[in-house]
């Protein structure tokens, strides 16, 4: 492929990611979207994790595309597979590689800069994770700076992301399923699915980061307010009967 064919071809992803589609897209599981994914960018994505498309790694612009083919495309093209994270050692690789160079501090949109810093987020390493607070903190916003905080938590709780176990084959254990198990009606405290504190008040959101309805105490609940997408589902008592 020509210089020229691979720059059109990176500039494609980013047009598409940050154009053409609509911010609410990013993080909701969709299967039209996934479709739309997999069959416009399906082969590029594949060549992306097998090691390929070296040469979009000396540019800030294409090398921003390969790490939104490797840590962001990859879910959508293999949703619940292993495949679907086994782009994202390399991009954290590229990420790390844009900080030290000044790429993401020099990038003027906030959106990308998020974007840049993701593979961050998506790493199981609770050194790498925690450390992404700060940079989301300076790089992208508040909001993203608290999930970043709630997947160390996470890690620290538990040393992986329970959510991914069954994709990658892992055996959940007990306080894991308790996580991923939706509390039944009528239960008489809560569970913050940020803090993991439990307490007879919380409220039903989503936001475009978590687009799964979750049930966040009153003092998760502000930074989540901020966020892109911010959705709010009604409050919870422990004293009134919860409507599924």
């Amino acid at each position: 492929m020509t210089p020229a064919g691979s720059a059109c071809q990176a500039e494609a992803v980013l047009q598409f990611w940050f154009v053409a589609c609509k911010p609410r897209q990013w993080f909701r599981r969709s299967l039209s979207f996934d479709s739309v994914v997999r069959e416009q960018f399906g082969e590029l994505t594949a060549e992306a994790v097998a090691g390929g498309l070296s040469s979009w790694e000396g540019h800030p612009h294409s090398a921003l595309a390969l790490v939104l083919l490797l840590d962001q495309f990859s879910r959508q093209v293999w949703r619940d597979q292993a495949r679907a994270f086994s782009g994202d050692a390399r991009a954290l690789a590229l990420s790390q590689r844009a900080l030290e160079l000044g790429w993401i501090e020099a990038e003027p949109a906030r959106v990308r800069r998020q974007f840049w810093l993701m593979p961050h987020l998506h790493s199981e390493g609770l050194a790498v994770v925690e450390a992404s607070v700060a940079l989301f903190e300076r790089y992208s916003d508040a909001a993203t700076a608290a999930v970043a905080g709630r997947h160390a938590d996470w890690l620290h709780r538990f040393g992986r992301y329970p959510h991914r176990n069954a994709a990658l084959g892992r055996v959940s254990t007990a306080e894991e399923e308790e996580l991923l198990l939706v509390r039944s009606p009528g239960a008489e405290a809560f569970r913050c699915d940020g803090c993991r504190g439990t307490g007879p008040i919380h409220y039903r959101v989503r936001t475009d980061l978590e687009p799964q309805w979750q049930l966040v105490c009153p003092q998760c609940w502000p930074a989540l307010r901020e966020q892109p997408g911010y959705r709010y589902g009604g409050t919870r008592k422990a004293n009134r009967r919860q409507r599924s």
